[in-house]
């Protein structure tokens, strides 16, 4: 009888051993687990965060290709009859671009990189320049576009709505073929809304269109 209780209590001790080596090993299991989990998850986050790395030299380079091919035909080095294919093949570069990163700020491209994304819109049909306008003024209050840039272009928008511009930037030509501008809002004080956006008195802008702007009267 003795001897049953004491082969019982020693199976019941060996029994035990093995349960709780059994647990030694869960436990260290579920360490191990989370270890790799955590390994995995920081492994995760590199691969995600060199796959979202945006290479902002390649696309300076792409939008000084853009700037020169959209000035070659306004500065005489290159034909003219070519400008509505250049702005167009232009556009879309733009286009693709605006749509991936947004409207292209100067912390993100610079501001030569930024100003040729307003040439190209500048430099685009009717409904583009309406469509990108709210997006290039948001970008302005943010400060990452020229307030004299996007004046430019309210005032090109302005002009093709038949409706007067606000900042005198638009020149059209007359019957004679002489250069005018195109008629102002408040024109009288013109050149205080000038000043605001960093744009040179209206007197002074005209002379580069050998326009001899006289302010209309009671200025």
């Amino acid at each position: 009888m003795f001897e049953m209780r004491t082969n019982k209590l020693n199976l019941f001790a060996y029994l035990n051993v093995i349960r709780n080596s059994l647990a030694a090993v869960l436990t260290l299991n579920r360490q191990a687990m989370n270890k790799l989990i955590l390994l995995l998850f920081l492994s995760y986050g590199q691969l995600v965060s060199a796959q979202t790395t945006i290479d902002t030299t390649a696309i300076k380079k792409q939008l000084e290709l853009i700037r020169d091919r959209d000035q070659k035909t306004r500065t005489g080095r290159d034909s003219a009859d070519f400008a509505d294919y250049i702005d167009s093949t232009n556009l879309v570069q733009i286009e693709l671009l605006i749509a991936k990163y947004g409207w292209l700020g100067k912390s993100f491209v610079g501001s030569w990189g930024n100003q040729t994304c307003f040439l190209v819109i500048q430099h685009a049909d009717s409904a583009t320049q309406v469509k990108y306008l709210p997006m290039m003024q948001k970008s302005v209050e943010q400060g990452e576009s020229s307030a004299a840039d996007f004046a430019l272009l309210q005032d090109r928008v302005l002009m093709r709505q038949g409706k007067k511009q606000i900042y005198g930037s638009q020149v059209v030509f007359d019957k004679q073929g002489n250069n005018i501008f195109y008629p102002i809002e408040d024109e009288i004080n013109v050149n205080l809304r000038r000043a605001k956006v960093g744009l040179q008195p209206i007197e002074e802008y005209a002379k580069f269109f050998g326009i001899d702007y006289k302010f209309p009267s009671g200025k």
